[in-house]
């Protein structure tokens, strides 16, 4: 099963990325800090990976990039995805070659979990 990872202090504020993810059946785990994220990478298992993070522009421990980072990192096949309000240049240009997939808004809804969906589909992590 594939697997996701989001890493926020509030739950609700991803509720519509979670039911597109669970439509896919990719599972879903939660961390609230990039500290804990980065544990639970190191604890996965040999020959399974996390295939999708999607972490806040600034958490309680750290700020996204250094976040994907060290994700990056530890788990090179791991895509990421920011939420944020980072102009698009800027933002491209923070995060250039670090397999940062998107930024979505803040409060992700309907409109962007289909995107993030359709991105998915791009890169055939989910059919």
């Amino acid at each position: 099963m594939k697997q996701a990872v989001f890493v926020s202090r509030d739950k609700a504020q991803f509720k519509e990325l979670e039911k597109m993810l669970g439509q896919h059946s990719i599972g879903v785990k939660w961390c609230a800090t990039g500290k804990d994220l980065l544990s639970l990478i190191a604890d996965t298992p040999q020959g399974q990976w996390i295939d999708l993070v999607i972490m806040e522009e600034v958490l309680p421990d750290m700020n996204a990039k250094a976040l994907v980072e060290a994700v990056t990192t530890q788990s090179p096949m791991t895509n990421c995805v920011i939420t944020g309000t980072m102009d698009k240049k800027r933002f491209h240009d923070v995060h250039e070659g670090y397999g940062v997939l998107m930024q979505l808004p803040v409060q992700p809804g309907q409109d962007d979990a289909r995107n993030l969906e359709d991105h998915l589909k791009k890169i055939r992590l989910i059919g």
